[in-house]
């Protein structure tokens, strides 16, 4: 009952919305409207309904608080939705006016919720990205999967959205949703005519998701097992890639945000190979306690590697180590400056680097490889007690 009651004290034109969406007579709650007593009394109400509209308004009372966190609040307003201050209440209003944009809305915070979460999600990229459009024939890929899962009741709902990459530039993301029907689950409930107890059984349906993004070939999996993960994978990309060649995984490690509190000293942590000249703290990202605000720490412009985002934060008469009572580090950007060798261009790397685990470097060359697999773990950048896969 934790959740009705974070959402009646939280939501504030909207609370009514909350009994009205799960079908109880509100009469039985509070006399006329909730809003006339203080969430305390109706809650005193709500224990005493029955075991039926009780669950009704936990499970209902979830989904709002999912919508209502910060990412819920962010995919609300990608979508366009014009949210008001009051998450509680724009998402009891989403729901009761347009459920088919509630439940995309929950779809979508469903994908990123679990983004870069190994325990849900792996991460896959071409060599060379395939052109797709979200009006792709998805039957090979469906059936595939019902002969996977030894079952017809199977959906699959596709949609197509922007997400911003590491470099803020917008890509599409092609997001396929499915879901199948899961074990039955039974709980008691009243009859049509409120004279007796009977049980009622459901199949709660269990939720995949698969995203590609055409212009990068990245390909991203969620499902709670590795095997399933494996199965979407190679499903998705015979039947709608119509690739055979497995693609590369994406390798999750523990990122060390702390080591960027004081501006670090790199000048004996590695060994500068591959024409890897310097590298430098390019951009720092905070979020501001209490209230959550951004404050991104940017490099000089036009003074590249000459001074970074330390040398731009002490500039403004700030002060450095950055409180770790204030600030909570969200994000780091490297830049590493190459010279030209025998088989690589001369070039400025820049790695994005996000907790827990994000990096958005890949293995695409020698020097990238070696970036990522040797001088970031020198320089701690990398937690020690990750191991990195060969």
């Amino acid at each position: 009952m934790q959740s009705v009651q974070r959402v009646l004290r939280g939501a504030d034109l909207e609370s009514d919305t909350l009994f009205t969406l799960c079908g109880i007579d509100l009469q039985a709650v509070s006399p006329g409207t909730t809003r006339i007593i203080s969430p305390k009394e109706v809650m005193h109400h709500v224990v005493q309904l029955n075991e039926h509209q009780q669950a009704k308004l936990i499970r209902l009372s979830a989904r709002i608080e999912g919508m209502a966190d910060q990412l819920g609040q962010q995919v609300l307003n990608d979508l366009c939705l014009n949210p008001t201050e009051n998450p509680y209440d724009n998402a009891l209003h989403l729901l009761a006016c347009d459920e088919k944009n509630f439940r995309k809305a929950e779809e979508i915070r469903y994908v990123e919720f679990h983004r870069y979460q190994s325990r849900m999600w792996e991460g896959f990229y071409l060599t060379e990205p395939v052109p797709l459009d979200i009006g792709v024939d998805l039957s090979g890929f469906e059936q595939r999967l019902r002969d996977f899962f030894n079952q017809n009741k199977l959906v699959c709902r596709r949609q197509s959205r922007k997400r911003c990459n590491d470099d803020d530039e917008i890509l599409e993301v092609l997001q396929f949703i499915i879901y199948r029907e899961g074990l039955p689950t039974s709980f008691e409930v009243l009859d049509e005519e409120g004279k007796d107890v009977v049980v009622e059984i459901i199949h709660p349906a269990r939720e995949y998701a698969v995203t590609y993004e055409p212009q990068t070939g990245i390909i991203e999996l969620y499902a709670d097992t590795k095997d399933l993960r494996e199965q979407l994978k190679t499903a998705f990309c015979e039947s709608v890639l119509k690739q055979t060649v497995d693609p590369t995984k994406i390798k999750l490690r523990k990122v060390n945000l702390e080591l960027f509190r004081d501006k670090p000293d790199f000048s004996n942590a590695f060994e500068l190979r591959h024409g890897i000249q310097e590298v430098i703290v390019k951009e720092v990202e905070l979020q501001i306690r209490p209230h959550n605000g951004i404050k991104i720490i940017k490099a000089t412009p036009r003074k590249s590697f000459q001074y970074d985002a330390y040398n731009s934060w002490l500039e403004a008469g700030d002060l450095l180590p950055f409180d770790d009572q204030t600030f909570n580090l969200r994000a780091v950007t490297l830049a590493f400056r190459c010279d030209e060798t025998e088989h690589l261009p001369e070039e400025t790397i820049l790695v994005r680097l996000k907790g827990p685990n994000h990096c958005s470097l890949r293995d695409q060359n020698l020097r990238e490889r070696y970036i990522n697999h040797d001088m970031l773990v020198k320089m701690g950048v990398f937690l020690p007690e990750d191991k990195d896969e060969a």
